[in-house]
């Protein structure tokens, strides 16, 4: 019996509801005819969340999901990559063949769980994990819902800039922040922003001696998708935003004649 990992983890309270065929193709059809979330909730006797995510997962196996956004997306990741000078990419939900592969000169290595095409077809932890001692000069986080998992092989693998698409941001628009409650540490639903949500990773970049600024920040509809440049530093010396620079220390003091180690 497979068990939800939200539900073992206390995110959610009780198991989800399967959804059947019949529910599935009303789904379509009322949002094909325009309805609403909350309206299709009503008909199914669901929540508005529960209706958001089923229809973008059946998006996303038709490789539709958020298509007005792509060509936007692709713009941003031309302008970012004009400023990052990369030579090397590693995609982890390349969706099939990678953009950066038929679209650039990038070395890349790519990896879809559920698309054929790419290089790997395995799950984006496991793929990250393989590659956690390789070094790349972007890594590409677009997943259908969130990266979190991913983060720290991300930072760790990145060299210049990592890209990263926040689709837990949805929740917001559906006043639902238990998943970012638990991870985030948002307590209240204010606290869910992109600027947030970016914060934590800047702040997990530092454990691997890594200064994350984001040059782009793009909210469209359902997601957020930030691009930072990665400067590394060491923690004694340049200091950052959070820590401050440490103050070199003079042994020698011109007003006592003070020195370590004795005469």
């Amino acid at each position: 019996m497979k068990i939800n990992k939200h539900l073992l983890n206390g995110v959610i309270k009780s198991e989800p509801k399967s959804w059947s065929e019949e529910e599935v193709t009303k789904l379509l059809e009322m949002k094909k005819q325009g309805f609403s979330f909350e309206d299709i909730a009503k008909q199914l006797k669901r929540t508005a969340y529960s209706c958001n995510r089923k229809f973008y997962k059946l998006m996303k196996k038709l490789d539709t999901y958020n298509d007005k956004h792509r060509e936007q997306k692709y713009d941003y990741n031309k302008q970012f990559l004009n400023q990052i000078k990369a030579e090397s990419l590693l995609d982890a939900y390349s969706g099939g063949v990678s953009w950066w592969k038929t679209n650039t000169d990038l070395r890349v290595v790519d990896n879809d769980i559920a698309v054929d095409g790419a290089d790997y077809k395995i799950d984006a932890l496991d793929f990250l994990y393989q590659h956690r001692k390789s070094k790349f000069d972007i890594v590409d986080l677009d997943p259908f819902g969130s990266a979190y998992e991913c983060f720290d092989f991300a930072l760790q693998i990145a060299q210049k800039g990592i890209i990263i698409t926040y689709g837990e941001i949805v929740g917001r628009r559906f006043n639902r922040q238990d998943f970012v409650e638990h991870r985030y540490g948002m307590n209240y639903i204010e606290d869910f922003t992109t600027n947030k949500l970016s914060e934590y990773v800047e702040k997990r970049g530092l454990i691997y001696r890594k200064i994350l600024t984001p040059i782009i920040k793009a909210e469209m509809t359902n997601i957020s998708r930030v691009y930072y440049k990665i400067e590394h530093f060491d923690y004694g010396h340049s200091g950052c935003k959070y820590f401050p620079k440490k103050e070199s220390i003079d042994l020698f003091t011109s007003s006592n004649d003070f020195f370590i180690g004795g005469q």
